[in-house]
């Protein structure tokens, strides 16, 4: 009898922090990092890029968190005379709902932000343009946390709505795209710390 009262005690105490991770005053970490490298059996030279993209969130109330991603890139093809490079920055507020399921370390979120970018290309050929992006996105998700400070996640991308300048002094070359993508077979998987 003791040992199921304990073994229920540390059950309620665990499933407590876990959700106790997502109440008013704590906050998460989570980011990626991706490097690409791109080699042509021809001789012919490749490339390299890489993206950081690092993200805070604070819980203003119990499960609902505001915060922010940082998007950092920068990216080469080619060497030499036929180099071209190409950097950008972009800053994404986001404000984030979790609703937990009967299970306390199961729940879904859904999360709206808007993003705004800014980049740099310089060419092989011809003058450096700059560019600037702004989208809207919603997109549903679910988090599974394995442990008081640890959540995987799974989001699909849902709503986004973006305009965006590749060349920032051409005037006729803006465009606007609308997307609603609900499609399961490529979801965005992350795991996120909380603390």
């Amino acid at each position: 009898m003791n040992k199921i009262f304990y073994l229920a005690f540390a059950f309620v105490c665990i499933t407590t922090s876990i959700s106790a991770q997502t109440s008013s005053g704590s906050m998460m970490l989570g980011g990626g990092l991706n490097f690409s490298s791109t080699s042509f059996q021809n001789g012919s030279s490749g490339g390299s890029g890489v993206t950081f993209s690092p993200g805070f969130g604070y819980f203003i109330s119990d499960n609902l968190a505001v915060g922010t991603s940082l998007t950092l890139s920068s990216s080469r093809t080619g060497t030499g005379a036929n180099k071209s490079t190409s950097s950008s920055f972009g800053l994404g507020p986001f404000v984030r709902y979790y609703i937990f399921t009967s299970n306390e370390s199961f729940g879904f979120f859904g999360q709206g932000q808007i993003s705004f970018a800014s980049g740099k290309t310089d060419p092989a050929v011809g003058g450096i343009t700059k560019s600037n992006s702004f989208a809207i996105s919603i997109f549903p998700g679910a988090a599974y946390f394995f442990n008081e400070h640890w959540a995987l996640e799974l989001a699909i991308n849902g709503f986004i709505f973006s305009t965006n300048d590749p060349n920032t002094s051409n005037d006729n070359d803006k465009y606007s795209n609308v997307q609603i993508d609900l499609n399961s077979l490529f979801p965005n998987f992350g795991v996120r710390y909380h603390f």
